[in-house]
């Protein structure tokens, strides 16, 4: 019988304004930093949406509303790597202003800046969420999938 697999869960959210989309440079001291959409690590029992939520208030601070996700990403763990399964959200700020909060709960990130599109940054992660950002002129062309909950 085979082992059932269980890496972490995340949710991030791409969020687009003004045609620039918002990441957060995460700096650990045993990695190169990396950037990546807001967001991180769904707690037990909570949803994805409920999670993406906490995470970019806990982060950069604001109060999103999610329309579906684009992308997921499938991180088996290799080697030594735990894994991960991430799902990608498209979302828009329904309240705050992004920035870096004092006490983010990740003591890893350095920065949330926005950037263009055409200025995304070579080390944003993961390469395939890059890919699909430039293979669009805006979020909005991306299409969604919508996700439920089993909440009746």
């Amino acid at each position: 019988m085979a082992t059932t697999r269980s890496p972490r869960i995340k949710a991030r959210v791409a969020i687009e304004e003004k045609a620039r989309i918002l990441c957060v440079l995460h700096a650990k001291p045993d990695q190169e930093p990396f950037w990546c959409l807001p967001g991180g690590n769904i707690d037990l029992g909570e949803s994805l949406a409920a999670g993406a939520r906490r995470e970019l208030r806990e982060e950069v601070g604001i109060k999103v509303e999610l329309d579906g996700a684009i992308l997921i990403v499938d991180g088996p763990a290799i080697g030594n790597e735990q894994g991960a399964v991430e799902v990608i959200f498209r979302g828009r700020i329904e309240h705050g202003t992004a920035a870096l909060g004092t006490d983010t709960g990740d003591p890893y990130l350095a920065e949330a800046r926005w950037f263009a599109r055409n200025e995304l940054p070579i080390s944003l992660r993961p390469a395939c969420l890059r890919a699909l950002l430039l293979s669009s002129d805006a979020l909005s062309e991306l299409p969604i999938v919508p996700v439920g909950d089993w909440t009746p």
